[in-house]
């Protein structure tokens, strides 16, 4: 016997526009420049400080240490220290980004030196991404700096920055569509597997997200490409009879460094929640300035 029952109809799949979403990561941002800009360099001057006296401490605990293992002590230390610096002004950054897009609270510089209890389940979440997303392109590119001062036969090695650059951010840019809206969710929502939920509601789109981020990286990714290569092409801001100690052109590049790790994450981050907004029917009718 037939049914005489309305069909239920299935929601249309909403299609993230790569292109559009880029310039809407770049609105949102645009909209509290001084607010992100101090935020992100305080969050470089202390990540520097934090650098440097990490730096003093390995290089005087290590001064006895046998040549072939200093330098791997010095880069796991070195790395160490940045991925926590990263993590935890991260997951500041992006919560305040978040929090601006989505709930429309105005960012604050102080935001970016502060995680509150109720936050650190982000900070947990941050971390699992870290270990997904991160994790082998970190191995192979630390791997690829000790290779200049060691014997890795085994190693393929690449002087070609251009080349390393593309493998990590390839890599990146692949798998974070994987796994990076469940950080959105973690933070508004209470889902049990924010991962699994992450996926269903990505529903095909990792493909446009991840155009989406290539196109937002570009800038950004092309200047700090240019540093690396002038750095390994020897060139310096200031020369020895400015900088005899070279202090100064240490500094100079670690300021440039954490300054394009911190606006890549910042813009990563403004990008991610425009396209959870356009994902999420909950936030639906907060947010549709480019419809």
């Amino acid at each position: 016997m037939a049914s005489h029952l309305p069909e239920t109809q299935q929601p249309p799949r909403r299609r993230l526009p790569p292109a559009q979403l880029t310039f809407e990561a770049y609105w949102l941002l645009s909209r509290h420049p001084l607010a992100y800009a101090g935020q992100i360099i305080v969050l470089s001057a202390l990540a520097m400080v934090m650098q440097a006296v990490v730096t003093i401490l390995v290089d005087g605990f290590t001064a006895d240490v046998d040549p072939p293992w200093r330098p791997v002590v010095e880069v796991a230390t070195y790395a160490g220290t940045a991925v926590t610096i990263l993590l935890l002004g991260g997951t500041a950054l992006f919560v305040s980004c978040q929090r601006a897009v989505v709930l429309g609270q105005p960012p604050a510089v102080r935001d970016a030196l502060r995680l509150r209890r109720s936050e650190y389940p982000v900070l947990r979440a941050l971390c699992v991404y870290w270990l997904i997303v991160h994790l082998v392109p970190t191995l192979v590119a630390q791997t690829n700096n000790l290779a200049q001062s060691l014997p890795l036969d085994w190693f393929p090695q690449s002087p070609y920055v251009i080349v390393n650059f593309a493998f990590y951010w390839g890599w990146v840019l692949a798998a974070a569509p994987l796994v990076v809206l469940s950080l959105p969710i973690v933070l508004f929502e209470a889902a049990a597997a924010p991962i699994a939920e992450a996926r269903r509601r990505l529903d095909g789109n990792g493909g446009r997200l991840l155009a989406a981020s290539s196109i937002a990286l570009v800038p950004l990714g092309g200047v700090e490409v240019v540093m690396y290569e002038l750095q390994q092409g020897g060139w310096v801001p200031f020369d020895s009879a400015q900088d005899p100690l070279g202090l100064l052109n240490f500094l100079f590049f670690s300021a440039v460094q954490n300054l394009m790790s911190f606006s890549i994450i910042l813009l990563m981050s403004a990008l991610v929640a425009a396209a959870y907004l356009r994902l999420s029917p909950k936030f639906e009718p907060i947010y549709r300035v480019f419809d």
